[in-house]
């Protein structure tokens, strides 16, 4: 549910040659590239630009809201003044979402370093988290004398960063990323640009999160989703590969291995949820793979179906699933469920659960009524909007009966790889089964949570039937949060300190632990 796991950021980087039809139009692109995953995040957005006829060589904008709020669109004119102000044939965006520190404007990216010396002087944003967060920030603490002024994991990585680039020689920006990888655990999407217009886009050894790029005319681009590229009309667009880079430098863009890959690792919830369904990642589909999720649904259903039964999707990312599911079970699929699609990010949300599902959704009791409504979403990470949402189905949408089937296996452990989901306490499941497990979830578990969510029933997908739907192997994807396999040493660590905090009550981050 959309409420229930929120993912951490989308990257953007344009690069335009210098002679080109579009020169100095980088932020045009870097602006629909960011608009085009604004699904990732929508606390914040923002840019920095390359000019080298400025005397800010390297200038950085970014502001709070979705991004149209930040680049004032409503406004023509500030909004055309931004896009004079920051006009460039190189740079790099972002689109946030806070798994850590608060939502003000001074966290939003790119981070920008000044320097007097061009290699020092550099701005980067990155989509991910950082495992070893602790580890890494009491090193500056207590050998280097630092001071950490916001305590999130981007500050962290920008001093690192910062400590590779010094020195009275300009370095190697490869070895420079090599070193880098060799300090940090977990994800982690970099996009970097420097006062000599240098820039790398790079993907972790493990590939948690996509990266895609490809070339229109005179313009290379790169972005998290497929769609963004696309929609700028780059039809011929590839995936870089775990633990390599895009290195641009004098004009010239090469791809570069700068890490050795221990393993695959993608994230299966890229596919279940967080990514646009019109996007490929890393040759997959996403809406294939969400059909094939309605598909595995469908051959698992023991609810005796009859005239009265209708799938209803709960809008957006179930919509695939749902209507693959009906087709397959010769069910009606219907849109019981409205969206509310101009409700926006807003603070009166209301105090309850109840409030923001029906700010969110408005039941057609003429769809949904006298009905036995088998609802399909994509995931269960909480629960509590899931009751409500139940409730709301019953109450105010008359159905007779409500069957609750979710296209993603249960969800049993926190994540330290950019969901927001970081203790074992705020998960469903934990509650239910008290202690790590293995395998599928026990009937009685499930029986349990249907009736306490006040469903007639409940069915989640298996893992056989994700990693089918998928259409990669298991080993190549990270599934720790329904396995609790975790691909990375720190996340082993991590998910160990979880259930520990978890066992004495303590409710904090785990990273803060």
């Amino acid at each position: 549910m959309a409420e229930e796991a929120k993912h951490n950021c989308a990257l953007a980087a344009v690069y335009i040659k210098e002679n080109g039809d579009s020169a100095n139009r980088a932020l045009f692109y870097l602006y629909k590239l960011l608009l085009n995953q604004q699904n990732r995040g929508q606390v914040s957005a923002g840019v920095t630009t390359f000019n080298a006829s400025r005397m800010q060589v390297l200038d950085t904008y970014k502001d709070l809201g979705p991004v149209n709020e930040a680049f004032k669109t409503s406004d023509r004119q500030q909004s055309l003044e931004i896009f004079k102000r920051y006009a460039g044939h190189k740079g790099i965006g972002h689109v946030r979402y806070a798994t850590s520190g608060s939502e003000e404007r001074n966290l939003a990216q790119p981070f920008e370093r000044h320097h007097g010396r061009k290699w020092k002087w550099f701005s980067f944003c990155w989509n991910g988290n950082l495992a070893n967060y602790k580890e890494l920030k009491q090193n500056l603490m207590e050998k280097s004398d630092y001071h950490i002024a916001y305590d999130t994991d981007t500050e962290v990585l920008m001093h690192y960063l910062s400590r590779e680039l010094k020195g009275s020689a300009r370095p190697n920006l490869v070895k420079v990323f090599t070193r880098l990888a060799q300090k940090i655990d977990g994800c982690y999407n970099i996009a970097f640009i420097n006062a000599f217009g240098e820039m790398i886009i790079l993907r972790d050894p493990y590939g948690f999160r996509p990266i895609v790029y490809g070339w229109k005319d005179d313009m290379f681009l790169a972005a998290s989703e497929s769609n963004a590229l696309i929609n700028c009309g780059v039809t011929d667009y590839k995936h870089l590969p775990p633990g390599h880079l895009i290195y641009i430098k004098n004009g010239k863009v090469e791809v570069k291995k700068y890490a050795e890959s221990p393993k695959k690792a993608h994230c299966m919830f890229e596919w279940v949820y967080f990514a646009n369904v019109s996007s490929v990642l890393d040759n997959q589909s996403v809406y294939i793979t969400r059909t094939n999720l309605g598909k595995e649904l469908a051959k698992q259903e023991t609810e005796k179906i009859d005239k009265d039964h209708i799938v209803i999707p709960v809008p957006d990312t179930a919509k695939a699933s749902g209507d693959a599911m009906a087709f397959e079970l010769k069910v009606p699929s219907a849109e019981g469920l409205i969206r509310n699609r101009f409700v926006g990010r807003t603070f009166i949300e209301g105090s309850s659960r109840e409030d923001r599902v029906q700010n969110k959704y408005t039941a057609l009791k003429e769809i949904m009524g006298g009905k036995k409504v088998i609802i399909v979403d994509d995931s269960i990470v909480r629960g509590t909007t899931t009751k409500q949402l139940v409730r709301y189905v019953k109450n105010m949408g008359g159905a007779k009966e409500v069957h609750v089937r979710i296209s993603c296996p249960p969800i049993r452990g926190p994540c330290f790889y950019g969901i927001d989901m970081s203790t074992v306490s705020e998960l469903l499941i934990p509650r239910y089964e008290k202690a790590p497990k293995k395998g599928e979830v026990s009937k009685e578990v499930i029986k349990k949570i249907a009736d306490d969510i006040g469903a007639d029933s409940l069915k989640y997908q298996s893992i056989q039937g994700l990693v089918k739907s998928v259409g990669k192997p298991a080993k190549d994807l990270c599934m720790a949060c329904l396995t609790g396999q975790y691909p990375t040493p720190w996340g082993k660590k991590l998910y160990q300190k979880a259930w520990d905090n978890f066992r004495k009550g303590k409710k904090e981050r785990t990273y803060a632990c």
